[in-house]
């Protein structure tokens, strides 16, 4: 199984694009960890959200591959991902 780790919307299956293939991408199921954080204003008074929680979703292409993607919330102030 293939983990990827992207930011973006847009869905290829990493193997079929390795391949030289075409292919639908299906999920087959999510989940996130569920560790707490707290938001707080910087001594500019800009807001940070550090959000260290993980979503990974798994997904299977019509020529049979399967892969995991995973996203973590960016901090709309300072980028981090945490």
């Amino acid at each position: 199984m293939l983990t990827i780790k992207v930011w973006e919307n847009d869905m290829k299956c990493p193997g079929c694009i390795k391949e030289g293939k075409r292919s639908k991408v299906f999920e087959l199921g999510t989940y996130e960890t569920l560790m707490g954080w707290q938001t707080y204003y910087d001594e500019d008074g800009k807001f940070h959200s550090h959000n260290p929680n993980d979503r990974s979703t798994q997904y299977r292409c019509t020529n049979g591959h399967m892969f995991r993607q995973t996203r973590r919330a960016i901090c709309p102030t300072c980028g981090s991902d945490w």
